[in-house]
C-alpha cells in the first residue's frame, strides 16, 4: 500500500518555483547581460576574432572576472534572499500551520524548500553557462578553463552561502531577524577579532596583536573574506608556441599550475580548493539545518530566536559585544583611560543584556530580570581584574635571554642620520645582542607606569620598540612599545639609552642593517655594484647635486666605506647627540646599487656620508674628477655632520 506521507513533495516545489520566479528572474538577468548579452555585444562590434581578438580578451578576462569581487557579493546577498523566500513560511504562524498540516514529513518539506532555492541559483548559472559557450563558439574561441573556473565557483559559493543562510534561518522565527543573523555569522569572527584587539591594546602594555596562527582561523571563519583573496584567475601572455616559451616562463606556469587553452594562451585558476572546502562545509551546514528543522516548534512563528536553548547564547553574547563594541567607541570619544574603558563597557554590557531580553519577550517589561544583569557585570568585573591586575603576567614577562633562538626587532629609530640605518628592522641571533634587546624589554616593562613624556622632562626622546622572539622550546612572543630614552644614561649601565648605545655601536649588527652584508654576498655572487651615486648638499640653495661611480671605482669607495665603518668613523649614531635626534641632516650621502643579483632582485644601499670618514673622504678625493660634480668635490662639511 502506497505510504500517505513523502519525503518531496513535486507540487511544493513547483508552486516555489512560481511564487518566487522574479528572485530567480532577477539574478538569471543580471548573468545574462554580464556574459552571453556582453559577449554578443563584443561579437557584433569587434573585427578580432579567436584568442588574438576580442573575443580572446572576453573568453579570458571578461568571463572568469565576473566571478571574482563582484560574483562573490552576488552570492552572499542572494543567497540570503533565496533562504528568506523559500522559508519564510516559517516565519508566519498560519503558513507555518499550513505547511505542518500537509501530508508531508517535515524531512519532505524541508528537502523541497531547500532544493527550490538552490534550484534559484544553480539552474540559472547551468544556463549562463550554455549561452556564453554558444557566444564563444561564435566568436572563434572556447575557453573551457575560464568557463569552468566561472561555473565552479558560482555554483560552489552559491552552495555555501545558500546553506548558510538556510542553517542561520533554522534560529530565527523573524523574517527580519534572518538577514541580521546572517550578516553576523559571516563577519562574527572579524569583528570580534578587531574588538578583541582594540582591548588588548587598551588594557595590555605591549600587547602586538594577535599569532598569525589566530588570524589564520579568523580569515577561514570569515568567508566573505576568504573566498576574495583566495579565488582569483588569469590568463598568461606569452610567446607564440609552447616550446617558444622563455625558461623562466616555463617555470612561473608550471609553478602556478597553468591550463593550456590555445597556441599561445595559458590560463592560471587560483582557489578552487578554497571553495571546495566551502562546498564541503555547506553539506555540513545543510545537514544541521535539516536536524534542527525536524525538532523546530511551530509555535515559535514571530520569535527573534526559535531555539530554546539558543536564547541565554543570543542575550549573553548581544550583552558581550555590545559592552565591547558601544564601550570602546564611548571610551574612545569620552577619553579617561582604562577606568573610563572599564566603566563604559560595564554599562553598555547590562544594557546590551537589557536590550536581547526585550527582543525575545517582546516586551519592554523585562528589568525584574536584574539576576542575568548582575552576572554580566560580575564576568564584565572579573575580566577588568584579570587584565587591570595582570593576573596572567601577561605585561611584566621578559623572556630569558638563554631561551632565546632568535629576536627580529624593528625601531631603534631614536638617532637620524637620513640613511637606511635610520630604522632597525633585522633577525639577531648573536647572543649579546639578544641581551641588550632583553634589556630594553626590561626598561620598557618598567616605564609602564612611569609616563615620561619629552616635551616635559626635556632630555627625553622615545623610539619605537618591537621585538618578536623565537623561543628555544619553539614558541614565540611578540611585544610592541614607545621607549624612553634618557641621554644622561647613555654611560650608564643597564639603561635603556646604554643598551640603544651598545645597539648603535654593534659594527656588524649595522653592516646588516644597512644591507652591506647582503650587497657583499651578491657581489660574491656574480652581481656586480652596477654604480655609486654621491649626493653632496649645497649650503647656497639647499639642494642636492649628484655624482656618480662605476665599477672599479664604485668598488675602490665600497671598501674604503667599510674600513671607516668597523673602525667607527662613519655610521655613528651618539643617544646624547641632541642636533640628530628628529631631524635629517643636511649631509652628504652615499648610495652603492647593485646590477641585478642571481635571485633576480637589486641591492641599494645608502649611508650618510660623516666627516670622521676619513679613508671614504680620500677614496672619494681621488675619484673627484671621475664625479663631475660641477662644484666640484668639497670636503668641507657643515656643522651638522657627526664628527
Amino acid at each position: 500500500m502506497r505510504s500517505g506521507t513523502s519525503f518531496f513533495d513535486g507540487t511544493v516545489f513547483k508552486k516555489t518555483i512560481l511564487r518566487y520566479w522574479p528572485l530567480w528572474g532577477a539574478y538569471f538577468a543580471i548573468w545574462l547581460v554580464l556574459l552571453p548579452l556582453n559577449g554578443l555585444m563584443t561579437l557584433q562590434y569587434s573585427t578580432g576574432m579567436g584568442f588574438n581578438g576580442a573575443m580572446g580578451n572576453f573568453a579570458l578576462d571578461t568571463v572568469p572576472a565576473t566571478a571574482q569581487g563582484f560574483g562573490l557579493g552576488l552570492m552572499v546577498v542572494f543567497g540570503a534572499l533565496c533562504a528568506m523566500a523559500v522559508f519564510g513560511h516559517l516565519y508566519n504562524p498560519r503558513s507555518a500551520n499550513f505547511f505542518g498540516s500537509l501530508p508531508v514529513r517535515r524531512e519532505g518539506l524541508f528537502l523541497t524548500h531547500y532544493l527550490a532555492g538552490l534550484a534559484f541559483l544553480l539552474v540559472p548559472n547551468l544556463v549562463i553557462c550554455l549561452l556564453t559557450l554558444l557566444v564563444e563558439l561564435a566568436g572563434g574561441v572556447l575557453c573551457w578553463a575560464g568557463l569552468g573556473f566561472w561555473l565552479a565557483v558560482m555554483c560552489g559559493e552559491g552552495f555555501f552561502f545558500y546553506s548558510l543562510a538556510v542553517f542561520c534561518a533554522m534560529f530565527t522565527g523573524h523574517i527580519l531577524a534572518l538577514p541580521v543573523f546572517y550578516g553576523i555569522v559571516n563577519a562574527l569572527a572579524l569583528g570580534l577579532y578587531g574588538l578583541l584587539e582594540l582591548v588588548f591594546h587598551g588594557f595590555y602594555y605591549g600587547f602586538a596583536g594577535f599569532p598569525d596562527g589566530v588570524q589564520t582561523v579568523v580569515k577561514w571563519l570569515t568567508p566573505v573574506v576568504c573566498l576574495n583573496e583566495a579565488v582569483a584567475a588569469y590568463n598568461v601572455n606569452s610567446a607564440p608556441g609552447f616550446s617558444q616559451l622563455a625558461p623562466e616562463d616555463l617555470a612561473y606556469v608550471a609553478r602556478v599550475g597553468g591550463i593550456w587553452v590555445s597556441d599561445n594562451r595559458y590560463m592560471v585558476v587560483q582557489g578552487l580548493g578554497t571553495v571546495g572546502i566551502y562546498a564541503i562545509v555547506a553539506v555540513v551546514l545543510a545537514v544541521c539545518a535539516f536536524l534542527l528543522y525536524r525538532v523546530r516548534r511551530l509555535e515559535s512563528a514571530g520569535d527573534v530566536v526559535a531555539v530554546n536553548p539558543m536564547k541565554p547564547v543570543f542575550q549573553y553574547g548581544v550583552a558581550l559585544c555590545v559592552g565591547i563594541a558601544f564601550g570602546m567607541a564611548t571610551a574612545m570619544v569620552a577619553g579617561g583611560g582604562e577606568i573610563m574603558l572599564m566603566a563604559a563597557m560595564l554599562v553598555w554590557g547590562v544594557l546590551g543584556y537589557f536590550a536581547a531580553r526585550m527582543l525575545l519577550e517582546k516586551s519592554f517589561k523585562v528589568f525584574h530580570h536584574w539576576k542575568g544583569a548582575l552576572a554580566v557585570a560580575v564576568v564584565f568585573v572579573a575580566l577588568f581584574c584579570v587584565v587591570g591586575y595582570d593576573l596572567t603576567g601577561f605585561e611584566t614577562r621578559v623572556p630569558n635571554p638563554a631561551g632565546v633562538d632568535s629576536v627580529h626587532v624593528s625601531g631603534i629609530n631614536a638617532v637620524y642620520l637620513g640613511d637606511d640605518g635610520d630604522y632597525l628592522s633585522l633577525d639577531v641571533t648573536e647572543p649579546e645582542a639578544i641581551e641588550l634587546l632583553a634589556s630594553l624589554h626590561r626598561s620598557a616593562v618598567e616605564q609602564r607606569d612611569r609616563g615620561w613624556d619629552w616635551r616635559s622632562e626635556g632630555e627625553c626622546i622615545s623610539t619605537s620598540l618591537d621585538l618578536d622572539y623565537r623561543l628555544k622550546g619553539g614558541g614565540t612572543l611578540s611585544r610592541r612599545y614607545t621607549l624612553w630614552l634618557d641621554p644622561d644614561e647613555a654611560a650608564q649601565e643597564g639603561t635603556a639609552a646604554w643598551a640603544v648605545q651598545r645597539l648603535y655601536d654593534n659594527r656588524e649588527l649595522y653592516w646588516r642593517e644597512y644591507g652591506f652584508a647582503q650587497l657583499e654576498a651578491a657581489l660574491a655572487s656574480g652581481a656586480r655594484l652596477d654604480r655609486l651615486e654621491v649626493s653632496c648638499y649645497k649650503e647656497a640653495d639647499g639642494t642636492y647635486e649628484s655624482g656618480f661611480l662605476y665599477a672599479a671605482d664604485a668598488r675602490t669607495v665600497l671598501a674604503a666605506v667599510k674600513e671607516d665603518f668597523f673602525a667607527g668613523r662613519m655610521g655613528v649614531r651618539r643617544v646624547d647627540d641632541q642636533e640628530h635626534w628628529h631631524v635629517r641632516p643636511e649631509a652628504d650621502c652615499l648610495t652603492f646599487v647593485s646590477g641585478e643579483t642571481p635571485d633576480g632582485g637589486y641591492c641599494n644601499v645608502q649611508i650618510a656620508l660623516q666627516g670622521t670618514a676619513s679613508s671614504t673622504l680620500a677614496a672619494l678625493e681621488e675619484l673627484a674628477d671621475e664625479l663631475e660634480l660641477s662644484g666640484g668635490w668639497a670636503a668641507d662639511f657643515p656643522d651638522t655632520q657627526m664628527g
